[in-house]
């Protein structure tokens, strides 16, 4: 994914996509048993790259399937609102420290350093990370902490003709 990567943009299935992404990874969550579902309208649009969307979906996926435990639940919602669309992906699973949640988007970094999984080069997020950038939207995690799950929000322009804020304030909500 270098800096040169040349990104095709067009209007893109929200919904249709995220499913995509589940059913070529259906191996994974049957393996731990996790449940996973797709709350996202059959009608939000995206502007943005295939290729690049269904990266970032299968990095964020299958992070929260990593970091779930077996049997549990993650859940995929999206709202819309001025043209952006927020996007959570919602995990059960070991959460994350504040110092977690503040460095899981640097390259090289990996949640837990006593796991050297083959599998993982502590790019995932950071890749994440610059898609949505290359697409003018925003990425960000919370966590109540430990054990408690974590979510990966994103945000997204609904299309080509949005401009970001210089001035973005996040209002957190969360649904106890």
């Amino acid at each position: 994914n270098s800096p040169n990567t040349v990104f095709q943009f067009k209007n893109l299935n929200l919904s249709e996509m995220i499913d995509r992404v589940i059913e070529s990874n259906q191996l994974i969550f049957q393996n731990k048993q996790i449940e996973i579902s797709n709350r996202v309208k059959d009608d939000l649009i995206i502007y943005g790259d295939h290729l690049r969307i269904e990266e970032l979906f299968t990095n964020l996926i299958n992070n929260a399937v990593k970091y779930s435990y077996a049997g549990g639940k993650i859940q995929i919602n999206a709202t819309c609102s001025d043209q952006l669309i927020t996007i959570s992906i919602r995990d059960e699973g070991v959460g994350m420290t504040q110092h977690q949640i503040d460095h899981v988007f640097d390259e090289f970094y990996k949640a837990d350093g006593s796991r050297h999984d083959f599998d993982s080069s502590g790019l995932g997020m950071s890749i994440c990370k610059r898609i949505v950038e290359k697409h003018k939207g925003q990425i960000w995690a919370e966590s109540e902490g430990q054990d408690k799950g974590s979510t990966i929000y994103i945000t997204i322009p609904q299309n080509k003709s949005y401009k970001r804020s210089e001035k973005t304030t996040y209002t957190t909500i969360t649904n106890k």
